[in-house]
């Protein structure tokens, strides 16, 4: 199996182990009775260590190699998961998600610089679709095993359950052959190779992930929450409901090349991000559960369905030697981020399920920004030759 192949793999089996995780750790927060702040805070902690973490994690695999560093999350993500759910002090529990979080994005950043670097200009963006529609897909069916599992057997035994799998994401791993890019400290700090475009479309990609982190942050890793507090559905529910977003998202991002094709791959994105803005908007009033949950989805899948399309087009035009580092500036932008609205979490929504209305007013501010730095975008690069290539 192709190196490309197997990194799809293991999107695949951390993508069904993680969502099981997230669907039920909330939950089980709040069964063990700590309050909306604190678990805000415990996710908080988690993003900080995406974003910090996760930086140190990107540099680390330019430095040493890409392979290294994937096998060691399958292997650490788990242990600090099962050791979230013992009878541990707070401030314990807050470490661990630091650790978990960075060990975690490891999925994102260092994955998606070693998929560049194990395709071509004439299969990445159909390679990048594919695992990014994998991973919704996987996150659809951790989501539905995570909430049957999580009434069926305990939150708690389904946690373990997650972690387990999670581990076997180490047997695609053990497989995998590229031809590694190894840098020294200096070599990927030395970013005056970057040309005039390259600075551009780097710092208006960041500007977009950064829009995006904080008005994310403020509700989405939050969603069972939600849903619970808003419509007071069990676990199971929870997990279909939130499943119902990533199928369509799975659906689009395998076909998104195609899509990008037909219509403009910028274009198409910039379409469907001005979209999310008066979905996001909706939210804030919508409470009609089946209604709420379509406006939800149709969120999930337009915001999402864009990921490989604008990961492809950016990635493409960056140096190789340096694409871990600069997935884990990204990371550290948005997550950071992320980790500043989740702490704002249980302020804005306060006891009362009114809160929720105010929370997404603002994000959809920051949505609406996005949208802004998404058209830019698209006006610089849409006709560029890199593009043609990639979508030809």
């Amino acid at each position: 199996m192709k190196a490309a192949h197997l990194l799809v793999l293991y999107t695949a089996v951390t993508g069904v182990g993680g969502s099981m995780f997230r669907v039920v750790f909330n939950l089980f927060l709040r069964e063990q009775g700590f309050s909306n702040d604190f678990i805000g805070s415990v996710t908080s902690a988690s993003l900080w260590g995406s974003a910090l973490l996760g930086l140190a994690i990107g540099i680390l695999a330019d430095r040493t190699g890409k392979k290294k560093i994937i096998a060691l999350a399958s292997f650490l993500v788990p242990v600090t998961g099962i050791l979230m759910i013992l009878q541990i002090p707070k401030t314990a529990l807050l470490t661990l998600s630091f650790f978990r979080g960075g060990f975690f994005s490891i999925g994102f950043t260092v994955i998606t610089a070693a998929l560049t670097m194990t395709t071509d200009h004439g299969n990445r963006a159909k390679i990048f679709g594919a695992n990014f529609g994998i991973s919704m897909g996987a996150g659809v069916f951790g989501n539905f095993l995570g909430g049957l599992f999580g009434d069926l057997i305990g939150l708690k035994g389904t946690i373990v359950i997650s972690m387990v799998l999670y581990l076997l994401s180490i047997v695609p791993v053990s497989f995998i052959k590229f031809i590694d890019f190894k840098s020294s400290i200096k070599e990927i700090f030395n970013f005056n190779g970057l040309d005039k475009s390259q600075w551009k479309i780097l710092l208006l990609y960041f500007g977009a992930n950064a829009t995006v982190g904080f008005g994310a942050g403020l509700f989405i890793h939050f969603g069972n929450l939600i849903f619970k507090d808003l419509f007071g559905l069990s676990a199971t529910m929870i997990g279909i409901s939130l499943s119902i977003a990533q199928i369509g998202t799975a659906a689009g991002a395998i076909f998104s090349h195609k899509l990008g094709k037909k219509f403009g791959p910028l274009k198409f994105a910039f379409l469907m991000q001005l979209l999310v803005v008066p979905l996001i908007f909706s939210l804030a009033y919508v409470r009609e559960p089946f209604a709420f949950t379509g406006l939800y989805a149709f969120r999930f899948v337009f915001m999402n369905i864009t990921v490989p399309i604008m990961n492809s087009v950016v990635f493409s035009r960056l140096p190789r030697e340096k694409l871990s580092t600069i997935s884990g500036v990204n990371g550290l932008l948005n997550n950071s981020l992320r980790a500043i609205a989740a702490m704002f979490f249980g302020q804005i929504v306060g006891a009362s399920i009114i809160g929720y209305s105010r929370l997404f007013l603002i994000s959809t501010f920051f949505y609406a920004l996005n949208a802004l730095i998404a058209f830019a975008i698209y006006r610089l690069y849409e006709r560029g030759k890199q593009t043609r290539q990639l979508f030809n």
